[in-house]
C-alpha cells in the first residue's frame, strides 16, 4: 500500500494513530493533514528536512515524534497543536524553537536530545506539565530563568552542551528528583539547589567545578552527588561527606 493510500485509509476511518515511521519519507504530502482525529502521529526515521505549516491543522494530537529525521526547524504552527502532551524530536538538526511552542501547555514529555540548539526561548517557562525534559547533547549555551516555573519538572537532562554556568531559579523546581548536567564547563553549582527537596540524583561529571555549596546539605532526598572528572581544588564541604545516606563520586 502507497503512503497516500495509507493517509486516505486513515481519513476513512477517522483514524487516531498513525505510524508512518522508516518510509525514506523526504516530504509530507498535504493529506495527512486532513486527517483531523489524528492523536498520535509517528514520522521517526525519515529523511524530513521541515514539517510544513499544515502540521498545526492536527488540532487533537496528543502525541508526535520526529525522531531521527534531519529536521533543520519547527513551523511556528506547531504552536497551534494545544492538546500535545508528548513531543519528541531527538536525533534532528535543530538549532532552535519557535516561541510559539509556549503555546504547548499541556505537554508532560519533551526531548530535544542530539540536536544542535543554541538556545531555548523564554517560553518554555509555559510547560507547567512537563515532568521529563530531554535536553542533552546539544549546543546549549544558557538555559532561561524561566526554567524555574515549570513546577511539575521531575528529570532534567542537560548533559554534554556548552553550559559554563545554569540558572539559579533551578532551585524553584521542588518536584526535581534528577539533574543531569555532565559534560559541561559549569564553573559553580548555585546555592539556590539546595532548595529542592525532593533531589535524589544530581550528576555534574566532567565539568570545571572547584566545590560545591553546602546548601546541598539541606536537599532531604539527596542520595548520589557525582564529580567525577572536575578540578574540585576546593574539596568537598565536610557537611555533605558527613551527611547521613548521601553518597558523592569523585
Amino acid at each position: 500500500m502507497n503512503l497516500l493510500d495509507i493517509i486516505a485509509k486513515a481519513k476513512s476511518e477517522k483514524a487516531t494513530s498513525l505510524d508512518l515511521s522508516q518510509k525514506e519519507l523526504r516530504l509530507l504530502p498535504p493529506e495527512l493533514f486532513e486527517i483531523e482525529t489524528l492523536e498520535e502521529l509517528n514520522l521517526d526515521r525519515n529523511k524530513l528536512v521541515e514539517i510544513p505549516d499544515e502540521i498545526g491543522k492536527l488540532k487533537n494530537l496528543k502525541s508526535l515524534s520526529i525522531s531521527e529525521n534531519d529536521l533543520m526547524e519547527l513551523p511556528e504552527t506547531i504552536g497551534d497543536l494545544k492538546k500535545l502532551e508528548h513531543l519528541y524530536l531527538g536525533y534532528n538538526s535543530l538549532s532552535e524553537l519557535p516561541a510559539s511552542v509556549g503555546n504547548l501547555v499541556n505537554l508532560r514529555t519533551v526531548n530535544i536530545a542530539k540536536n544542535q540548539m543554541l538556545d531555548l526561548p523564554q517560553e518554555i517557562g509555559n510547560w507547567k506539565k512537563v515532568v521529563k525534559l530531554s535536553l542533552h547533547d546539544n549546543m546549549l549555551s544558557e538555559i532561561p530563568a524561566s526554567i524555574g516555573k515549570m513546577e511539575s519538572l521531575v528529570k532534567l537532562y542537560l548533559d554534554n552542551n556548552d553550559l559554563t554556568s545554569i540558572p539559579g531559579t533551578l532551585g524553584e523546581l521542588s518536584n526535581l528528583e534528577i539533574l543531569m548536567v555532565s559534560g559541561n564547563s559549569l564553573g559553580a553549582v548555585p546555592s539556590e539547589l539546595g532548595n529542592l527537596k525532593k533531589l535524589r540524583e544530581l550528576v555534574l561529571d566532567a565539568n570545571q567545578l572547584s566545590t560545591l555549596p553546602e546548601s546541598l546539605a539541606q536537599c532531604d532526598s539527596l542520595e548520589t552527588i557525582s564529580v567525577v572528572e572536575n578540578p574540585m581544588e576546593g574539596g568537598i564541604p565536610r557537611i555533605l561527606l558527613d551527611k547521613k545516606g548521601l553518597k558523592v563520586d569523585q
